[in-house]
């Protein structure tokens, strides 16, 4: 890459936010007696315990350092592991688990444990990196959230849990009506805010906004030097670093690399916005830099994005993973992926608001598209459409005006309506399930039109009732109709008062008093 397109994209990136971990250098080992003496010599300076998972041989080590236990559970990161025994608990800085199955199996484990699996390599490496691990470190916090926004509960009723679901950390967890991320597990993978389709969750080193314009002035600085589109490569800064520089033949001389912490911070509105500022084609690497983390949710964004630009008109798989750290295949990859070409670049600048990135990419996408079309049908998991409103069913209750976090549905303030916005609507099904009358259905789209989009929408009215005393308006002629349709059998219910049904609740109050008084000798 030519070296004044990788200037334009040099930055420097300093975290607001820090982690602090604290470790006094107590570890604990994990494994067989001829794992355990295998090691220990490589490990002298800290504070060694050991669990033997082999009773026979327990024998072969020292007695004081053997922990004659079984263990429940672990949990925690460096500096705060702890350790649940049956009959104990304990609390170390560091774990070393040598079991081919270790005791936590989360697919990014906490910082402070290490567990090789045979791995010799692996293992080597830890042994290497252990006795350092004393003192105070820090690690930049990863994330933003935006708990306003999160479509994840209301009132108790079950939302978006989308975020939970990609962590492979376990670092996110549900607190009511939002989510909680533990900063100390959370090690910035990014496949929650790939995921959130409210932008609640957002990546923080970089934000959005600082990644997309950097890219914009890479591909600025790539068209002032050549006239084709480039193909842009997004690898993560580490594994996928050090493999470029191995490449001996280096990368096609159409390709611009683009490094980020890691490969999951970057999503939707990244990649669109990369094709809008002229680029041809984006290909993100997976360079196993998380053995055992799959990126699925990141690979299924990546298959959203591609359905909204066949719907378009463009070429199928223009944005590619590539889950290999083969050289020779990413360079058959890059000389054979699908180009774009011919599409203006776009000017708008980065923001940090996700939606708001993929609209503005999308309007310059719908702009210069092959077919141009109005509104185009997603798949049931989309973040983008509208809901449809059953009006024979819906009695304008307003519950799911309650519960919808991001504004989408809105009252008629002093009329019975109800309104919608759909580029608010974040398709997270909250107010289907607040609806009492199951009147509601979801139907996910795109509309390109923004002013149409943006527009409050009337989904559903009713006439006024007013109260029969004092003619106030208090609720809709449905609402109240199908109420005394229901009653009017009850035993409760008959003569004057199925009448004070149709009363406001003051009136309805004041008459229930007067019928009291007249029936007291």
């Amino acid at each position: 890459m030519h070296k004044a397109i990788q200037q334009a994209g040099d930055i420097d990136i300093i975290p607001l936010d820090l982690v602090e971990f604290n470790s006094a250098g107590r570890l604990l080992i994990i494994g067989s007696a001829q794992q355990i003496q295998a090691v220990t010599p490589r490990l002298a300076p800290l504070d060694i315990m050991l669990v033997c998972v082999d009773e026979e041989d327990k024998s072969r080590l020292e007695s004081k350092l053997i922990i004659r236990d079984k263990i429940l559970h672990i949990s925690g990161w460096m500096g705060q592991f702890t350790v649940q025994f049956e009959s104990q608990q304990l609390s170390v800085d560091l774990v070393l688990d040598l079991s081919d199955q270790p005791f936590l199996t989360t697919k990014v484990l906490p910082l402070g444990y290490f567990a090789p699996r045979n791995n010799t390599q692996l293992l080597a490496e830890t042994l290497q990196q252990l006795p350092a691990l004393t003192g105070t470190y820090d690690k930049p916090q990863y994330f933003n959230y935006k708990a306003t926004i999160c479509a994840h509960s209301q009132r108790q009723l079950a939302g978006c849990s989308q975020c939970i679901d990609a962590c492979p950390a376990e670092a996110i967890v549900s607190t009511g009506d939002t989510v909680t991320v533990n900063p100390a597990l959370c090690q910035g993978c990014g496949s929650c805010t790939s995921v959130c389709p409210s932008g609640a969750m957002m990546y923080a080193l970089p934000a959005l906004d600082v990644s997309v314009n950097r890219l914009r002035k890479m591909i600025q600085a790539w068209f002032e030097l050549e006239i084709t589109a480039p193909h842009i490569l997004i690898h993560d800064m580490m594994h996928g670093q050090a493999l470029l520089d191995s490449l001996d033949e280096g990368l096609p001389a159409q390709v611009i690399t683009f490094s980020i912490e890691e490969i999951g911070a970057l999503g939707m509105p990244f990649w669109l916005s990369a094709l809008a500022y002229g680029a041809g084609s984006v290909t993100v690497w997976d360079t196993a830099s998380h053995p055992d983390h799959d990126w699925l949710e990141v690979q299924h964004e990546i298959s959203k994005t591609n359905q909204i630009l066949v719907g378009l008109g463009y070429q199928a798989d223009v944005v590619n993973w590539l889950k290999d750290p083969d050289s020779g295949l990413l360079l058959e990859h890059l000389s054979t992926s699908n180009i774009l070409s011919g599409i203006p670049a776009a000017s708008f600048s980065g923001i940090d608001e996700k939606r708001r990135m993929i609209t503005m990419a999308l309007d310059h996408l719908h702009q210069h598209a092959p077919k141009p079309i109005a509104v185009l049908a997603l798949s049931s998991d989309a973040a983008f459409g509208e809901i449809k409103v059953n009006k024979s069913s819906c009695t304008l209750c307003h519950a799911c005006v309650t519960v919808c976090p991001v504004g989408a549905v809105s009252d008629g303030f002093d009329l019975p309506q109800l309104n919608f916005i759909e580029d608010l609507c974040v398709q997270c099904g909250l107010c289907k399930t607040a609806c009492p009358e199951n009147a509601i259905a979801l139907k996910p789209q795109y509309v390109f039109n923004r002013v149409q989009a943006r527009k409050l929408r009337l989904l559903h009215d009713e006439p006024v009732f007013h109260c029969i005393h004092c003619h106030d308006p208090f609720a809709t002629q449905k609402m109240i109709n199908n109420m005394i349709d229901k009653l009017k059998n009850h035993a409760m219910f008959q003569g004057q008062a199925l009448e004070r049904l149709k009363m406001c609740k003051d009136c309805r109050v004041k008459a229930m008093f007067n019928d009291t008084q007249k029936t007291v000798p």
